[in-house]
């Protein structure tokens, strides 16, 4: 999916809708629900364990036709997060809240760099991640209608990439080798910096640039089916892994008691 440009433009819109509306306090508990365009970072999936023999490995020790260590470089593009949080004022400048935050939208886009394939050799896949943060936030002195904010936040994120495929046009017009998918849990951190524009009777809004590293993307081993002009089979094949890594603009709707 591609975020629509029009994002940025419409968060504008309510930051100038928000600024005219009358300020309140925001103390106690609070619910947030909020959406976010983000783009992921450079991803590099490699072997588990290059050097595995049972099953083995699909990429291998060593370099590849690039020069640069087997594996597959990309990204996972850009996609979109849907927020639900709930927190809680504890002074008049700090404030935390539970996070949970689902991501879809995004799939692999890269190149592998087998050895012995002549042309490009294009690899995609779809992703998914669910991730729950504790967060805690520094409420900065306010401009006006306007309050800055800055947080971070740690917890654990799934991730779940589904199947793999990697293709040789040069071997043939239908080569390729697709490999299993794979689910992880595992740590996950994320930093956010953005303003906080009150609208009426305990309603505000949150725009913030936030940086999420969600940990490691795996592939389990598996059959892989290998397809090439003399025909198909498959293949019991190791696991691979990669970063997940995403930053975006995030627009949330606050309700304070």
């Amino acid at each position: 999916m591609k975020v629509s440009r029009r994002f940025p433009v419409f968060c504008g819109a309510v930051l100038a809708l928000a600024a005219s509306a009358p300020s309140m306090a925001a103390d106690g508990a609070y619910v947030r629900l909020g959406v976010a365009a983000e783009w992921s970072r450079d991803a590099h999936f490699r072997d588990r364990d290059c050097a595995a023999t049972a099953p083995p490995a699909l990429f291998g020790c060593g370099a590849g036709r690039d020069g640069r260590t087997l594996g597959a470089r990309g990204d996972f593009g850009d996609g979109h997060a849907f927020d639900v949080a709930v927190g809680r004022r504890f002074s008049p400048m700090l404030r935390g809240e539970l996070l949970l935050t689902h991501r879809r939208g995004f799939d692999f886009d890269g190149q592998a760099n087998f050895l012995n394939v002549a042309g490009p050799q294009p690899v995609g896949g779809s992703l998914r991640s669910t991730a729950l943060f504790a967060a805690g936030y520094v409420d900065l002195a306010p401009i006006g209608r306007v309050q800055p904010f800055v947080g971070a936040g740690v917890g654990l994120a799934r991730n779940r990439v589904g199947s793999m495929r990697y293709g040789f046009p040069g071997l043939g017009a239908n080569a390729s080798t697709t490999v299993s998918g794979g689910s992880h849990t595992g740590f996950a951190w994320m930093a956010a910096a953005g303003v906080n524009v009150a609208l009426d009777a305990g309603w505000s809004v949150d725009v913030a640039w936030r940086y999420t590293d969600l940990g490691r993307v795996r592939s389990d081993h598996g059959d892989a089916t290998i397809v090439r002009s003399s025909g198909s089979f498959d293949l019991d094949i190791a696991g691979t892994r990669a970063r997940l890594r995403t930053h975006g603009l995030s627009l949330g709707l606050r309700r304070s008691f």
